[in-house]
């Protein structure tokens, strides 16, 4: 496989990070996850615009953030890519200068990730935790919590944490919660990391004509909710039938979250035509 060495296309194993960087010393940088469908970047420009966003806030720079678009392009060229993933990483190696940390850009290729047919079908739970991201809206190389508290998960069937910060529901480590209540689509409006499905799913709402909201959801309105589901670029939507203990609605993945599921495959499907 063939990667982006801040400025240089290297074999992945010919790329390496300093040990003094302070993305090792301080776990400090930008990040950013995009699908490839049929040799093409999916939704490729909002993947860019939300990097250059997380860096904008991190207050990282780089010497090719106009060239972010030619690296996915080339990426894509040399390792021949169809369906895979890729991620770019943007990444301090000194001290700040005038308050701003200049990067140094890495992307290479992945592969896809799979999750069993089941959590789609029957459905997947959450665990929730109380905590709060720093800078939610910055996607960052900072996944401590998330990982730690899957690693100690034993049940197959947890998708991934849900955090709150003790009255309200915010987001999952890797993704964005939905719930549905007399027909009505809710989301967290703030305080996310406002993921590019999120946005594709509300978008897929706005056209069926189901009526959709962001605003703040309160954690005891999660026992009376009709259905949940989950958004995120790996896990595309996932419907969730059981938090922690307690079971959504009837335990069956719902109608809406059915819907949004079929449209969002659809998308994608297109995507994979063009």
């Amino acid at each position: 496989m063939i990667g982006f060495d801040n400025g240089s296309y290297r074999n992945l194993s010919e790329i390496s990070i300093p040990i003094t960087s302070l993305s090792i010393n301080r776990g400090y940088g930008a990040f950013e996850f995009l699908e490839v469908i049929n040799g093409k970047p999916f939704y490729g420009d909002r993947h860019v615009k939300r990097l250059l966003n997380s860096m904008n806030l991190l207050h990282l720079k780089t010497g090719f953030n106009d060239q972010l678009k030619e690296v996915l392009a080339a990426l894509i060229a040399k390792n021949n890519l169809q369906n895979a993933f890729i991620k770019l990483f943007v990444l301090p190696h000194t001290a700040a200068s005038h308050g701003w940390y200049e990067g140094a850009l890495y992307a290479f290729p992945t592969t896809m990730p799979t999750y069993a047919e089941s959590l789609y079908t029957h459905g997947a739970r959450l665990v929730t935790k109380q905590y709060e991201r720093f800078l939610p809206e910055a996607k960052s190389t900072n996944y401590l919590s998330g990982q730690f508290w899957m690693d100690a998960c034993s049940d197959e069937r947890v998708m991934d944490i849900l955090f709150h910060d003790g009255q309200t529901v915010q987001e999952t480590s890797r993704g964005n919660v939905f719930v549905v209540k007399d027909g009505q689509v809710i989301t967290p409006a703030d305080r996310v990391l406002k993921g590019i499905t999120r946005d594709l799913v509300l978008e897929l709402l706005e056209q069926l004509d189901l009526p959709a909201q962001e605003r703040s959801i309160e954690l005891s309105e999660f026992a009376d909710v009709d259905e949940i589901f989950l958004t995120s670029t790996t896990k595309l939507v996932v419907p969730i039938t059981t938090i922690d203990d307690w079971t959504v609605g009837d335990g069956t993945p719902g109608p809406i979250t059915q819907q949004v599921m079929t449209q969002f495959e659809l998308l994608r499907r297109q995507a994979n035509e063009r």
